[in-house]
């Protein structure tokens, strides 16, 4: 019995131990270059750069939090299956009958789209990857549907 099952997640090109890494050698550098600071007697500027570590932590928090979503696809002989998470929690779910669905790719400049439809149901699938990602991904689903007819 052919089946796919897809799990997809946005590319990540840094882990986290790496931005704590930097962040230890940036607060570093800002405690470092601080006490040159104050000792010429410009400490407000020591503030400053206090607050703009601190936005840049709170950013890239942000940033791992927003990343911690997936797709995931699940094709058999009889339906399509596609549940989207953010975290553990289930946001959207859908199915379609593997016969009537179409898969469609569009791609202009550094915009795409891939989406599956069926009849008047239509889920867009992988909106966090690039076009490339999301064209490879298009024609594992379509070899997939193919068999499964």
């Amino acid at each position: 019995m052919n089946s796919l099952n897809e799990n997809i997640r946005p590319y990540q090109s840094c882990s986290k131990s790496v931005f704590l890494i930097l962040g230890i050698i940036f607060i570093g550098w800002i405690s470092l270059f601080s006490i040159f600071l104050i000792i010429q007697g410009a400490w407000p500027v020591s503030i400053f750069l206090g607050l703009e570590y601190l936005l840049i932590f709170y950013l890239i928090r942000l940033y791992f939090k927003e990343k911690n979503i997936k797709d995931e696809i699940n094709i058999n002989q009889k339906e399509i299956s596609i549940k989207k998470y953010k975290g553990d929690k289930l946001l959207h779910s859908s199915k379609f009958r593997t016969y009537w669905s179409k898969v469609f790719f569009t791609k202009f400049k550094n915009k795409s789209k891939l989406s599956i439809r069926e009849s008047n149901k239509e889920t867009e699938v992988a909106t966090f990857l690039h076009a490339e990602l999301k064209e490879s991904l298009y024609y594992r689903i379509k070899k997939q549907i193919n068999l499964s007819l």
